[in-house]
């Protein structure tokens, strides 16, 4: 919702008494000059707590104090220009709008009138500030931080064939990056996604990218990623054929049923963006009609708990060309998928398989062990593929 207008009537030297007004009168003593900055309910508790971070960490220089009101608005009352701005660019990126901005003190007091304002209440231990998650982000080395998963093709008749291509963070490999941070659910997301960000910036560098694939063929590949990092593409005219889908954003399921999404879907493709959702399991199926989800690309993500006759009501009603069984961790997820006409498999029982395949006419495979093949060819960084003696082999995933 936008921020509720407040009446400028409020005069400077004599403010509502409470702790939010307190904090204002503070402010209101410093010099020219600062700014403060208005931020709108956040949508959920997540983003909330970030945003309340990057105020925090806006106004530490200051003694800026983090506010919020009964409407569930933020207001933090003082920062540098520089520190506003940057909060100010990051907060429009984790919310979608840009927060107001008002100068210190001309603008501020007539805030004090706002519905119940007063200090942001604990939410729990005092997580570490938005710029240090940023830093330990930035600073973390990628390609080392990322796995890749191969889709495969498994369909009767035909040849076993790598279908697609996935580029995964791994949370084990990250978590030693953040410290403390790691146990935070909110901020280590923020961190995952600003290394998303990261990712999208070398799949477009042919160097980096080809360091990351590795040898791998050009089959679409699957990024995960937030929403927000979606480009803007224009709206698709009625007879402009969609790109091949060289990159398919892999979202969430809360995501894909965003307000919007299926309306820039055709402007995507037309980019050459595919869309999919990951995450949908038995339970998830059962609540919402995935032929109705606006991707092309469904994972589904296998449990004992898929046989059921309400995950396969729902699949019936979905082309199975749409669909990717992810996780499957024995024959059982592939005999059960081939029975719902599903042709893409992924997992660690696809990636040994793929393993296997590699090395049953590997002349190396002497020296080799079907797990240590597994890891090497899960493996963004190239020195995590040290020790294999076909590379090309192993970056193609299923030999040719």
């Amino acid at each position: 919702m936008p921020p509720q207008d407040v009446s400028p009537a409020v005069d400077a030297t004599v403010l509502p008494p409470g702790p939010g007004a307190e904090a204002i009168r503070r402010a209101l003593r410093g010099p020219p000059g600062r700014i403060a900055l208005r931020v709108a309910a956040p949508a959920d508790a997540a983003r909330r707590r970030v945003a309340v971070a990057l105020l925090a960490e806006a106004g530490a220089s200051r003694g800026g104090a983090v506010l919020h009101a009964a409407t569930g608005e933020l207001l933090l009352t003082e920062a540098d220009p520089p520190a506003a701005e940057r909060a100010a660019t990051l907060l429009a990126r984790l919310l979608g709008a840009a927060p107001g901005r008002l100068a210190v003190p001309e603008e501020l007091a007539p805030l004090a009138a706002l519905p119940g304002l007063g200090p942001v209440p604990p939410s729990g231990p005092v997580a570490p500030t938005a710029a240090g998650i940023e830093a330990a982000a930035d600073a973390a080395p990628l390609p080392a931080l990322l796995r890749r998963d191969g889709v495969l093709h498994v369909a009767a008749g035909q040849p076993r064939r790598l279908a697609l291509l996935r580029l995964r963070l791994s949370r084990a490999a990250l978590a030693p990056h953040l410290g403390a941070a790691a146990e935070d659910r909110d901020l280590a997301r923020h961190a995952r996604d600003r290394l998303r960000a990261r990712l999208l910036a070398w799949l477009a560098d042919p160097a980096q990218r080809a360091g990351l694939l590795g040898a791998a063929p050009p089959v679409p590949l699957l990024v995960d990623l937030p929403a927000a990092l979606l480009p803007d593409a224009p709206p698709a005219e009625e007879d402009d054929p969609p790109s091949p889908a060289a990159l398919i954003a892999v979202l969430s399921a809360p995501e894909a049923l965003a307000e919007g999404l299926a309306a820039r879907r055709p402007g995507l493709a037309r980019a050459g963006w595919g869309l999919a959702v990951r995450g949908l399991d038995a339970a998830t199926l059962g609540l919402l009609a995935p032929e109705s989800l606006p991707a092309d690309l469904l994972l589904l993500r296998w449990s004992p708990a898929f046989p059921g006759r309400a995950t396969a009501a729902a699949l019936r009603r979905t082309d199975p060309a749409r669909l990717v069984l992810t996780g499957c961790d024995g024959p059982e997820a592939l005999e059960w998928g081939l029975g719902m006409g599903i042709a893409r498999y992924a997992g660690p029982w696809i990636a040994a398989l793929m393993a296997a395949t590699r090395m049953a006419d590997c002349p190396h495979a002497g020296g080799c062990t079907r797990a240590l093949c597994a890891a090497r060819g899960a493996a963004a960084a190239p020195e995590g593929r040290d020790g294999c003696g076909d590379l090309p082999r192993l970056g193609g995933l299923v030999p040719p």
